[in-house]
């Protein structure tokens, strides 16, 4: 089976999968919402991004190890395959036990971190104890075979798994939507999910072993210790890129926590669950592509891997262009019809009783396009290895993000968290990363790079323009009101890019793969494609 093949079947189970999932995440959120009530969102939102930043202890290992796996399963190296994963066990087992200890250790200052803690005690919970719930789940990942799921991946098989995961996702939603209705308890629901967690481990585990035998074997041998250093080096280095994406993707909603409370976290998490969503639906369609990428660059056909990332770049753009600009003009009118007016932030009122007008979608709208933009580039940085040489930016835009935050959140509240990573990514990211993969990984200018992505958030601007004016004409409500301005968010952004982009390689690339991936279609290139 080609790359084109393998990326296009992960394509697809990805979408199916994050479709299910949002369809899913969106029912029990709303039986949440309705059975327990926003206290308990945010108290599930700071929990789970504590966790979050607790999960830094991985160091990027998955990402390092993925990228030595690629070369010794592209030249069928069963003994080097062996290896790798013996080692990634192990790692795993440890990275698993720290998480745990540190966690532990964060026990004593819960309550600093939730500015209501003490209002836990009026609900019935005790606080430490659902902590360590979010805590086990974490970390049974790294116990229960999670180091399997990063080979199927390598191998550009990922959908295998993919597959597997609808029935456990369907079985998990549908037992957590039982307990909530039946028994309104919060730790039962939270039980339900550590079980399908390591159901869904275990059930990975299995497909793994039986699709590929020999990683059962016992291997004699070890890495060489200069090589476990040059891992542990890389690790290093993906360590302060997953510090960097964490804070800037994370920790924005523990300062909240600290400065304004569970109830603003609850209202920033309805916000946050929709466009996480929708990134988790669209990250599907780009990372399926990563395994296959990896492969071509291990060949060392730099030309390929050039022309990879002009049009992975600009399927990107395309995806998140259109989804950046829904999420701006649709965001509040979605709260509204799935959660209620009471959700929707328009307006913020400062300490100092100034209320500040909050145009929180259009904001997650542009945050949103730039979150794409650095995803394709953190996929490239992976598969290249490129994070080696960019060491310094992580640490810049980690303190610009965490300071702005500080200063914007008290005075523009929620709003503040998401200018804070605007600023803070597009700044630093979207400028150092490029340069940095052009220059050091594909050897050329990136001078072209950068006027081409001028080029589309110029398009991308006058496509929301014009959606803006439409949808502002379309008199028709609710839901059917919601469906036709959602049409025309998708429409009209996709004529702009299909008239502006037409005539280029990458427009004419998709083209031709979309059409070569066709029924009666022969994928043209053999397995380099």
């Amino acid at each position: 089976m080609t790359r084109t093949q393998n990326s296009f079947y992960n394509m697809v189970t990805g979408f199916g999968s994050s479709l299910l999932l949002i369809a899913l995440n969106f029912i029990t959120r709303t039986v949440f919402i309705r059975t327990l009530g926003t206290d308990y969102l945010g108290l599930e939102g700071v929990f789970s991004n504590i966790l979050t930043v607790l999960d830094l202890a991985n160091l990027g290992f998955d990402s390092a190890i993925g990228y030595k796996l690629y070369k010794p399963i592209e030249e069928g190296d069963r003994q080097r395959i062996q290896l790798l994963m013996k080692l990634y066990r192990q790692v795993y087992f440890i990275i698993g036990c720290v998480i745990a200890a540190m966690g532990l250790c964060l026990i004593p200052f819960l309550p600093q971190l939730a500015k209501d803690y003490d209002r836990l005690a009026s609900l019935g919970l005790n606080g430490a104890f659902i902590f360590l719930i979010y805590l086990f789940n974490t970390v049974s990942s790294y116990w229960f075979f999670a180091y399997k799921n990063a080979f199927i991946g390598a191998t550009q098989k990922i959908y295998v798994l993919t597959v597997a995961g609808y029935f456990v996702s369907m079985a998990n939603s549908l037992c957590q939507i039982l307990v909530l209705t039946q028994t309104h308890n919060f730790v039962y629901y939270l039980l339900v999910q550590i079980g399908f967690t390591i159901a869904q481990n275990l059930l990975n585990a299995y497909i793994c072993d039986r699709r590929h035998p020999y990683l059962r074997e016992k291997v004699a041998g070890r890495i060489s210790r200069d090589e476990v250093k040059g891992l542990f080096k890389d690790c290093s280095v993906l360590l302060l890129h997953r510090v960097c994406g964490t804070v800037v993707n994370s920790s924005d909603i523990i300062v909240l926590s600290v400065m304004s409370g569970l109830q603003s976290v609850g209202l920033y998490s309805q916000y946050l669950m929709v466009k996480n969503q929708i990134n988790s639906l669209l990250f599907k369609f780009v990372s399926s592509l990563q395994a296959s990428l990896g492969s071509l660059y291990s060949t060392g056909n730099l030309e390929w891997s050039r022309s990879a990332f002009q049009v992975v770049n600009f399927f990107t753009v395309w995806l998140f262009g259109v989804s950046s600009i829904g999420l701006a003009l649709l965001l509040d009118e979605f709260i509204t019809l799935w959660a209620g007016p009471g959700f929707v932030v328009t307006s913020w009122t400062t300490a100092a009783g100034v209320t500040v007008r909050t145009p929180l979608a259009l904001l997650i709208g542009i945050e949103f396009y730039i979150a794409g933009q650095g995803m394709y580039l953190m996929i490239f940085r992976e598969v290249t290895a490129a994070f080696r040489y960019i060491r310094i930016r992580p640490i810049v835009t980690i303190v610009a993000n965490l300071a702005l935050s500080i200063w914007l959140v008290p005075r523009i509240g929620i709003a503040g968290c998401v200018v804070s990573t605007i600023i803070a990514h597009g700044g630093t990211f979207l400028t150092v990363d490029p340069w940095v993969l052009w220059r050091r990984i594909l050897h050329t200018s990136p001078r072209g790079y950068y006027l081409r992505n001028l080029a589309y958030k110029a398009v991308t601007i006058a496509a929301g323009l014009v959606c803006w004016y439409i949808c502002g004409r379309i008199a028709l409500g609710g839901v059917p009101g919601f469906i036709v301005r959602g049409c025309v968010c998708v429409a009209v952004p996709s004529a702009f890019y299909a008239a502006c982009f037409c005539r280029t390689e990458e427009f004419h690339f998709l083209l031709d793969t979309v059409k070569s991936l066709l029924p009666g279609r022969k994928t043209a290139g053999g397995d380099d494609n």
